[in-house]
């Protein structure tokens, strides 16, 4: 299972405020990349966020047996992919054309296997103070855990509030065949960021997602998740998303200084 994914900060607002530039990102590169999609792509403007800064728009589509995400986060000028498969695909055209219509100073980006732990990053304490937010990567072997869609649709549609997140859509969900392998895909949108399984019915394997824009419990939240899926675990990874974010962020501050910044060369004191 490859996961490719990328942090961007210093973008354009205007560009990550764009739902039709989404939408057409969403729709036309997974096919330039030749992968299957198994559904419309899905975008949802945020803009009532409890906490305004969250503000942006969260929009993905699944993949054959994997998914595609995008969050901007428009007012923090940062935005963040995954984009998840079982195939191998050109990271270096996904990343290409990422760039191409979301253009940013500060990007981010490597490609995991996700049964390969050697193919993660060094693993660096993820520092509050700096860094955007943790994405949890959890790998079933032996899965155990809710098969049925309405055992899945079920978990996911409580289990933002069990670890303390905030749903902001109730769960989407297909079930789709690669080759001999049944698969159930299910993601829901958090104000966070996104939570998502994929379950291989054959191979009895199942890959779960928790990206947050806001850290969390990390020991509350991994034991309520073993809990629910009381499986063999084969990797438990945390790793932060947008390293060195709070140094390069966005205020409103700034905002204000780039709309006044013409009065001094007009305006001379």
């Amino acid at each position: 299972m490859n996961h490719f994914v990328m942090d961007a900060f210093n973008g354009y607002r205007s560009r990550l405020d764009d739902i039709m530039l989404v939408h057409e990102i969403l729709e036309e590169l997974p096919l330039k990349l030749g992968m299957k999609t198994v559904m419309p792509p899905f975008v949802l403007p945020y803009y009532n966020g409890v906490i305004p800064e969250d503000c942006g728009i969260s929009a993905f589509v699944f993949l054959d047996g994997g998914h595609f995400t995008i969050h901007t986060f428009s007012f923090r000028e940062a935005y963040f992919v995954d984009f998840l498969c079982p195939d191998s695909f050109d990271t270096e055209k996904l990343k290409g054309h990422i760039k191409g219509a979301f253009p940013a100073e500060r990007i981010t980006s490597y490609c995991l296997e996700r049964e390969r732990p050697a193919s993660y990053p060094p693993k660096i304490e993820i520092n509050q103070a700096l860094d955007f937010g943790p994405h949890l990567f959890l790998d079933f072997k032996n899965y155990q855990g809710p098969k049925t869609m309405d055992e899945l649709f079920e978990l996911f549609d409580t289990m933002p509030f069990k670890i303390g997140m905030t749903p902001i859509i109730r769960p989407y969900m297909v079930k789709n065949t690669i080759g001999n392998q049944k698969v159930t895909s299910i993601l829901t949108m958090i104000a966070e960021s996104h939570i998502s399984l994929h379950y291989f019915e054959e191979s009895n394997r199942a890959y779960l997602d928790l990206f947050s824009c806001r850290f969390f419990d990390y020991t509350s939240v991994i034991g309520t998740l073993k809990e629910v899926f009381h499986s063999e675990i084969s990797n438990e990874t945390l790793i932060a998303r947008g390293s060195k974010y709070h140094q390069f962020k966005n205020v409103a501050n700034t905002e204000t200084e780039k709309s006044r910044s013409w009065v001094d060369n007009v305006y001379q004191k």
